[in-house]
């Protein structure tokens, strides 16, 4: 019926268009941090937690330019330089460094785009994006 269709419809022209194969070097995905990877004292989020997630991007972006043969993530080197608490939002930002016969090299960055203040129950967002994570990872691909 029309309310169907209408709601299907909404803002699909809006969204950034699906790129497969070597041409995608590239991809950046926002998250807000929820309260299962808290791990420490005041609602701040694991680091390993935050590595996951960058990895997870990187194993998505390794997935779209091998047909799906993410790979297997065999090394990862990061610094976690800010800390992440529960609510905040994030931005990750993965991309290409190098790649050679079965092997990838993706670099990581996570930005923190908002932080949540629990006594006024807001998030302030940011002017500028801080950046909080920085790595690199390596995955070997099947073929």
């Amino acid at each position: 019926d029309d309310k169907m269709a209408k709601i299907e419809a909404e803002m699909k022209d809006r969204i950034s268009p699906v790129v497969k194969g070597k041409e995608c070097t590239e991809l950046r995905f926002r998250v807000s941090i929820n309260g299962e990877d808290m791990h420490y004292p005041g609602e701040m989020i694991s680091g390993c937690k935050l590595m996951e997630k960058c990895i997870d991007c990187c194993t998505e972006l390794s997935n779209i330019r091998d047909n799906g043969d993410g790979g297997l993530f065999v090394r990862t080197e990061g610094n976690i330089l800010r800390p992440v608490h529960m609510l905040d939002a994030v931005e990750i930002i993965c991309w290409l460094i190098e790649e050679g016969n079965r092997s990838r090299l993706y670099g990581y960055e996570m930005y923190k785009t908002s932080e949540y203040n629990k006594e006024t129950d807001r998030s302030e967002v940011f002017d500028e994006p801080i950046l909080t994570v920085k790595g690199d990872v390596t995955f070997v691909i099947h073929k």
